[in-house]
């Protein structure tokens, strides 16, 4: 009994182990209307990072889900995109986060800017809201297929 007992706790902690251990991945989908490129761990709640358009409407949003700070809504925050030697900062605006207790922010930088063509070919990509810089891994982000849906035809 006591072997079984080891077996079940054994495996029990081998399952839950797996499943911490699933890491935050970049995600390009679309339906009619919109598209997203968003990191984090698919089929979760868990979001790092979402890049989203309107389709061929020539905006690319960013979303920040937790900025760090408790701002309330309606505040606007500065967002720094930066990849490779490329930097773009835009105005956010922030939303309250009840589940994570600060502030998610989002604002918007057009299609075309160079920012995203930095990011085609730099590794990694740095994101800076108020006092909290976060860093990206971009080798599998599908940045050019983001931008094929979002730019103006």
């Amino acid at each position: 009994m006591p072997f079984r007992l080891l077996s079940l706790h054994l495996s029990l902690c081998l399952l839950a182990g797996t499943a911490l251990a699933q890491e935050r991945q970049w995600t390009l989908d679309a339906s009619d209307q919109d598209a997203y490129l968003v990191f984090g761990v698919p089929e979760s709640d868990d979001l790092g990072l979402s890049l989203w358009c309107p389709i061929r409407k020539g905006m690319v949003n960013v979303f920040v889900p937790e900025t760090g700070e408790r701002l309330g809504s309606g505040k606007t925050i500065p967002i720094t995109l930066k990849a490779g030697d490329e930097t773009v900062e835009i105005k956010g605006k922030t939303e309250e986060n009840l589940d994570a207790g600060v502030a998610s922010a989002e604002g918007q930088v057009a299609a075309d800017h160079p920012i995203f063509e930095a990011m085609t070919k730099a590794d990694r990509f740095y994101v800076n809201v108020g006092a909290q810089e976060i860093i990206l891994p971009l080798m599998e982000a599908d940045v050019q297929g983001l931008l094929d849906l979002c730019r103006k035809e």
